[in-house]
């Protein structure tokens, strides 16, 4: 039997012949290639990705179910030679990171210098390999997360609200908020992440809740101030940075009513009101 085939028994288990090449390094050479590929993985865009079915059924059960097994989808469907699979729910760069892993046991990204992009793209991907069952993936992420967030405690806010989105928010990083609550909703300007700024309203109201009784209001105050205080870079490209402006600045005023207690009012931080008096004081904005 071939070292290949050996290795191939677990999913897990990957070993190493005479010359010193793993397994995954026999294969690295067809990561990519469309003329020995057989299925195309096709996000939700029209993206797609090209690999073998055999090696992706051979690293993760759902893969080997969806392609010859029980879970057989009725998204595959034949085309210029090749079977397509539809995946809604995935975009086209976690695909590549997925494939990439079946074939090489490592991610490339995580060579990538860290940034809100990054993280955004780890969460992701740490969804993805709990769907697939990709267990030494996901043990490869989570302690990529775990590290960095530690190192730049600014990234939580983009990891809990990527991970809000996926219903799968970071228990680090939502740590990391708690204790490091400055530096992680308003870092310097050279720091890694941007903070509160990442958040987007269903996780400012979130991260809000979660830091109520624990902050004073003053440090409050300056998270939501903070939070209207966007660049156009921050806001991307294809954003109105106008209309985004006036939504973040509307909803900061309900933010500010709902969990910072003004002076002179009879109001507990947590109370919802609508008294216009205590509408946030014009230097926040």
């Amino acid at each position: 039997m071939s070292t290949i085939s050996r290795g191939w028994r677990s999913s897990s288990s990957f070993t190493s012949d005479g010359t010193g090449m793993s397994d995954t390094e026999y294969l690295r050479p067809l990561y990519g290639d469309e003329e020995l590929s057989d299925i195309r993985l096709q996000d939700s865009d029209g993206g797609v990705v090209v690999a073998v079915k055999a090696v992706l059924a051979a690293r993760s059960r759902v893969f080997r179910k969806l392609f010859f097994g029980s879970l057989r989808s009725t998204e595959i469907f034949f085309s210029e030679g090749k079977d397509i699979i539809i995946f809604k729910e995935w975009d086209c760069c976690t695909l590549h990171l997925l494939v990439e892993f079946c074939y090489t046991n490592n991610i490339s990204v995580m060579k990538e210098a860290p940034s809100d992009h990054v993280a955004r793209v780890m969460v992701n991907l740490r969804s993805a390999s709990k769907a697939f069952e990709l267990h030494i993936l996901l043990d490869k992420v989570n302690q990529w997360i775990s590290n960095q967030v530690r190192l730049f405690p600014a990234l939580a806010c983009a990891l809990v609200d990527e991970g809000m989105k996926r219903d799968d928010i970071d228990e680090t990083s939502l740590d990391i908020i708690r204790s490091k609550s400055k530096a992680a909703l308003l870092p310097r300007s050279s720091a890694i992440g941007a903070g509160v700024i990442s958040l987007t309203e269903p996780a400012l109201l979130f991260v809000l809740r979660t830091l109520e009784g624990t902050v004073s209001h003053r440090l409050v105050i300056d998270f939501i101030k903070r939070w209207t205080e966007f660049s156009k870079k921050d806001c991307g490209e294809n954003i109105d940075h106008s209309r985004e402006n006036m939504l973040r600045k509307n909803f900061a005023k309900k933010c500010s009513i709902r969990f910072v207690e003004f002076p002179g009012s009879n109001r507990t931080m947590g109370q919802n009101s609508t008294d216009s008096s205590l509408t946030p004081q014009p230097f926040l904005y």
